[in-house]
């Protein structure tokens, strides 16, 4: 009697992961992070002398919204010193966006499966304004923080408290309507808000909570994040899977963890982003692939639904190779039912065929200064998932 494979046992527990919204969680409230930590996208940094000075504008300012330092420098000194621990937020099942940083104050997005009793989790979208996904410095940042953390978070978590949320039919709501759930998330941002004022409407005195959720169109980005890599991560411990579990980037390194494999980072130097850099922007340092969101694209999402994507795929033509639409077939390892299109990047398969998965990612200024410069994709091979 033939064996059963490795990759079908793996990809059986993500399909039976059903994702639901279920609240909001303080970070610190998670098992070991009750203490002087912060989290950051994609692999470890092996010095603090490697971290961008993006990052460590992120870094900085959550060691400041924390109240452990009254300014950058004694934040900065804090962190190299080791007196505030840096780790990757993967390695809590925490998926942060871009040159984002979370502390134990962060409030979380938790999406569950109640099947399995596990979940995973990522910061509430901080808009488009006030942002450390974008690795900047800016006076208003801390308290804007702090306004999610205090103010929005309760007042999601009181209609989540009645009502939680099943994420696949939001999820294929967001595809019909041409989002790709990574660089475009407009749909589903909307069907989200949506869904959450339809358990309790906004109030007299909620103009401002509505005018930023309605305002935030890349809201359900960290909401798929959780929601893929709550799937992704189901099949850790398969003996002999090549599944990819977890991935991202750190604008230095680009890591990934296989099912056969977990806990471990498979690193490579992060690859460049294929996009077109803003005219203001000459004098930028554009980082290479960074940010947790990579989990979207090698679940099946991303640039492996550019079909489905028609206006993600008319603003990066220039950038996408001649088979976007249809190379997800060479490396991705079955159809997954909750949202009814091929699935879980399998690494075998892309290093012997040298086709990996399309992630969609914007280009964020590694001097920290000007944010998000422009935007476009990294094309994965087996430069990007070897052995």
């Amino acid at each position: 009697m033939s064996q059963p494979d490795p990759n079908d046992i793996a990809f059986a527990r993500m399909n039976a992961v059903q994702p639901e919204w279920i609240g909001l969680r303080r970070l610190g409230d998670l098992p070991g992070l009750d203490r002087r930590v912060v989290l950051h996208a994609g692999p470890p940094f092996d010095r603090f002398a490697a971290i961008p000075a993006a990052l460590r504008n992120s870094l900085s300012n959550i060691v400041r919204r924390e109240g452990w330092a009254v300014d950058q420098g004694q934040a900065l000194t804090l962190l190299e010193s080791g007196d505030v621990v840096i780790e990757p937020a993967q390695n809590h099942g925490v998926y942060v966006p871009l040159a984002g940083a979370a502390g134990p104050s962060t409030m979380l997005i938790e999406v569950a499966d109640r099947a399995s009793g596990r979940s995973a989790f990522s910061p509430i979208n901080e808009g488009m304004v006030h942002c450390t996904r974008l690795g900047i410095l800016h006076e208003d940042l801390i308290a804007h923080l702090r306004w999610l953390d205090d103010i929005l978070a309760p007042w999601i978590s009181e209609r989540l408290g009645q009502a939680p949320l099943p994420l696949f039919p939001l999820l294929k709501q967001a595809i019909a309507h041409e989002d790709d759930c990574h660089s475009r998330t407009i749909a589903g941002s909307e069907a989200l808000v949506a869904a959450l004022l339809a358990i309790k409407p906004a109030g007299t005195g909620d103009g401002q909570l509505a005018a930023f959720l309605h305002g935030a169109p890349a809201f359900a980005l960290n909401v798929w994040m959780a929601t893929c890599g709550l799937i992704a991560s189901a099949a850790a411990g398969v003996a002999g899977s090549d599944l990819v579990t977890h991935a991202g980037g750190n604008g230095v390194h680009f890591g990934y963890h296989l099912a056969g494999n977990p806990g471990h980072w498979h690193l490579v130097p992060a690859p460049a982003i294929r996009g077109d850099v803003g005219a203001g922007f000459a004098q930028s340092a554009p980082l290479p692939a960074l940010g947790d969101s990579a989990i979207v694209d090698v679940l099946g999402l991303g640039g492996q639904i550019l079909a489905t994507a028609a206006p993600v795929r008319a603003a990066l033509a220039a950038h996408l190779p001649a088979d976007a639409t249809t190379r997800p077939a060479t490396f991705l390892h079955g159809v997954l039912d909750g949202f009814g299109a091929l699935a879980a990047t399998d690494a075998a398969k892309v290093r012997a065929t040298n086709t990996g998965p399309i992630i969609l990612l914007g280009i964020i200024d590694g001097h920290g200064r000007f944010g998000r410069v422009g935007g476009g994709c990294v094309v994965g091979d087996d430069k990007t998932f070897p052995n």
